[in-house]
């Protein structure tokens, strides 16, 4: 055999000498180095078969520390070669595990029969350790410990997976079993014998077993014979076993009638209990399919599902069974599919369980009359929603016809109710379910689902249009002007409709679609209808998430925030000083990146997050104010937004003062609201005055936009008026603009109102708002929303026009 050979010798006649006997040989010399310290690397690059060392090297590491480093780092056997053969030498020699030994001078035949001796010894290595380790490796795929025990002294070595899962470390085989095990295993090994067993080991927890296979030997270095044998731990199957039997039990003895099929949907089982419920024997249907003899064959009997036609694992639902003398009986079924191991899926059963509910259906038929009304508007209830959809479904099915909802909710219910008091809430409720009545054809039903929210079923459409006149119909007369207790009422609804079988096929995803639509009504501004489109369902899952995300923003720790407060400053129209910055809020979602302020506002106010996020706000701003109030003067002002949202409960200025109550913080704060907040509650006006009397100043917020008059105007508690947005970006463009900002600004002087404009973003609006009398400037123009160091980089160096 030939071999690749490294030789480490610092002589370097003998290297070459023998670098020439080793060529002669048939071997190669893949490199020869004189000095210890490069040996591992010449190794590495070479890759020999063989590494022929001198222990005695130039330069500071011998050859024995060599070898040592080279076994750490690869697997070559090793042969030292020197002149000395004493003592120290061979125990020095000893610590590297040498493959061989050759002392100086050798001839040829002892150095080639060296070799050839090495490389068969370190080729059997090789083949032992592999060996080794694929039977290491079977016994670890299998979850078997190998163990040897000695009799006489009930020593036991394990090794395995057991060796580690126990919590401790065993030196008796008795220490691993239960109490109760230890005569049992006395005995078995006082035999002498093989054996086999399953046995219940030491838990503190739940039970667990053991199976151990034993065989005695004699080995070598052993003075005593010893057993050995494998052991596993076979809890699992152990419990498997033990749940086979509870299932068994469960079969004989439960109340319910259980028929097991084959492949093919016949009989091969039954339990007592059908017998009992059927009047059939086992041996009277063995062989058939419960088509042929448990379900009624007329025409007009229910539908049962075939077999072949339930495409889940598990079908339940109400059938009509027939016993052996014929009658009749409603029962509830459940067919489970059962599927064998190792066929890749492939059925290997059905079970079919069913029980008679003779009994259940004639008390709910009993109390039928008294569930499925709504005792306040006479109205069927959400019970009766669900049992007249699902028929009105299944009958569409059947004839192939389609089925309309219409999901209604009033829009400003909740206003009547806080303002005129829940009898009067009632009295409106009845009053829209009487519209509602008078606006519907003959076979609608009209349900209330809760609060005021209202479903109306329309069966056997034409098609969306039929929904479309009935939708119209119902918007013109709950939006009718009544009278309730003296008071003159207005009231619209939004509606939301869906249509079987286009948008969905089932109860609850039929209701689902028209709830969307709705709420999609509600969005697009109210008092209208919208048909269901699957985009909606995508908005949906999409706001949900949000919803989640924003709720988990809110907890982040300031060490990873997703939410930050931005501030954008607010300057003098004149000198271009900045006077006053107005707090925003951002959110960077981690995998949908920056989400608008409009869309996750909006969706707080919804979801009633909207005081969560003021506290958040408010907080940080606290925290960022002592930083700006030593770059600005006492007149400098923070604006802060405030949803209409925060007012609903009347505690929205005590929340404030918890954050704010500090020595002249209070006049440094301003509380912008938009024109459409003012319009929609009277009540915040005690809330701003209040706000007012502890030294805050109020701005109404997009003016102009709203539809506030000018008495309205006077009377607000206001400070300060901000220009919409919309006409600054036109006013150099369009002369009724200019005129609208020219109007706003004389407006305000002849009220007396600081003057803010929006979105200033070129150099010509600046000008005309300068020229038009305009005291306060904010947009891209004088600065984008930024964060608090860029901030306080702008309060100390001032602003530069771009």
């Amino acid at each position: 055999m030939n071999s690749s050979i490294l030789i480490v010798e610092d002589e370097f006649v003998v290297s070459l000498d023998l670098k020439n006997m080793l060529e002669d040989l048939g071997h190669q010399v893949v490199a020869s180095v004189s000095r210890g310290e490069d040996v591992v690397q010449a190794a590495l690059r070479e890759r020999p078969d063989l590494v022929l060392m001198d222990i005695r090297l130039a330069g500071v590491m011998t050859g024995t520390e060599a070898a040592v480093l080279l076994k750490q780092q690869m697997d070559v056997p090793v042969v030292f070669l020197t002149a000395y053969c004493d003592e120290t030498v061979l125990q020095d020699a000893e610590r590297s595990y040498p493959h061989g030994y050759l002392v100086k001078p050798f001839d040829r035949r002892e150095l080639a029969a060296t070799i050839r001796m090495v490389a068969n010894k370190h080729q059997a290595e090789l083949s032992c350790r592999r060996s080794e380790q694929r039977l290491k490796l079977a016994m670890a795929a299998a979850q078997l410990s190998y163990f040897e025990l000695e009799v006489s002294t009930g020593t036991l070595e394990l090794h395995g997976p057991l060796a580690t899962d126990l919590a401790l470390e065993p030196i008796m085989l008795q220490q691993m079993l239960a109490q109760t095990e230890h005569e049992r295993l006395d005995k078995l090994l006082r035999s002498g014998k093989a054996f086999s067993g399953v046995f219940q080991a030491v838990s503190e927890q739940m039970p667990r077993f053991l199976q151990i296979h034993a065989q005695p030997q004699y080995l070598s270095d052993r003075a005593s014979p010893v057993l050995i044998g494998v052991m596993e731990d076979v809890s699992r199957q152990q419990q498997h076993d033990l749940q086979r039997r509870q299932a068994h039990a469960v079969f004989s003895t439960t109340a319910e009638a259980i028929l097991v099929l084959d492949e093919h949907g016949v009989v091969v089982l039954a339990n007592p209990a059908f017998s009992r419920i059927s009047g059939y024997s086992l041996a009277a249907v063995r062989g058939q399919s419960p088509q042929q003899f448990l379900y009624p064959q007329s025409p007009n009997s229910p539908v049962t599902p075939e077999l072949h036609e339930v495409s889940a694992a598990h079908w339940s639902g109400e059938v009509t069974c027939q016993r052996q003398d014929g009658t009749l009986f409603p029962a509830w079924q459940h067919l489970c599919k059962v599927r064998a191991p190792m066929t890749r899926g492939r059925r290997n059963h059905y079970v079919l369980m069913f029980s008679d509910i003779s009994a259940l259906r004639r008390a709910e038929e009993h109390l039928v009359t008294l569930v499925n009304l709504d005792h306040l508007t006479g109205l069927g209830n959400r019970r009766k929603l669900e049992t007249v959809l699902k028929t009105e479904i299944e009958r569409a099915q059947r004839s192939s016809t389609m089925l309309g909802i219409l999901y209604l909710d009033l829009d400003g219910f909740k206003l009547v109710n806080d303002t005129l008091g829940h009898h009067v809430g009632d009295l409106l409720l009845q009053e829209v379910a009487s519209r509602i009545l008078q606006c519907t054809r003959a076979g609608d039903v009209a349900v209330r689902v809760g609060g005021d929210e209202f479903v109306l079923i329309t069966p056997d459409i034409h098609g969306p249009m039929d929904c479309y006149a009935v939708a119209e119909k119902l918007l013109s007369g709950i939006s009718a002007d009544l009278e309730l207790n003296d008071s003159q009422v207005s009231i619209s609804a939004s509606i939301g409709i869906a249509c079987y079988p286009n948008d969905a096929m089932d109860y609850t995803e039929l209701l689902k679609c028209a709830d969307l639509a709705m709420f999609a009504a509600k969005d697009a501004g109210r008092n209208r209808y919208m048909f269901f489109n699957p985009y909606l369902s995508e908005k949906a899952h999409l706001r949900v998430r949000l919803e989640r995300d924003l709720k988990v923003a809110l907890l982040c720790p300031a060490t990873a925030p997703q939410l930050a407060v931005h501030y954008q400053p607010i300057v003098d129209a004149t000198t271009l000083q900045i006077c006053g910055v107005e707090a925003l809020m951002r959110w960077q979602h981690p995998k949908l990146g920056a989400i608008s302020p409009d869309r996750f506002i909006k969706l707080a106010e919804q979801c009633n997050l909207i005081q969560d996020l003021s506290d958040w706000l408010c907080a940080q701003v606290l925290a960022d104010w002592p930083q700006l109030q030593q770059l600005t003067a006492p007149t400098f002002y923070l604006a802060l937004n405030l949803s209409v949202r925060q007012f609903d409960d009347g505690l929205l200025v005590e929340r404030l003062q918890r954050y704010f109550d500090r020595p002249g913080l209070w006049p440094q704060l301003q509380f912008e609201l938009t024109e459409t907040a003012f319009m929609q509650s009277d009540r915040l006006e005690s809330s701003l005055q209040q706000l007012q009397l502890l030294g805050g100043s109020i701005a109404l917020d997009d003016f102009g936009t709203g539809y506030s008059s000018l008495s309205r105007l006077k009377e607000l508690p206001l400070d300060c008026l901000k220009i919409d947005r919309t006409f600054v970006a036109t006013m150099t463009d369009d002369s009724r603009s200019a005129q609208i900002v020219q109007a706003i600004c004389t407006l305000a002087q002849a009220l007396d109102l600081m003057l803010v404009a929006e979105g200033v973003e070129t150099h010509a609006q600046l000008a005309g708002l300068q020229q038009m009398g305009c005291q306060r400037i904010q947009g891209y123009l004088i600065a984008k929303p930024v964060p608090l160091d860029q901030l306080c980089a702008l309060l100390q160096h001032g602003i530069h026009l771009h």
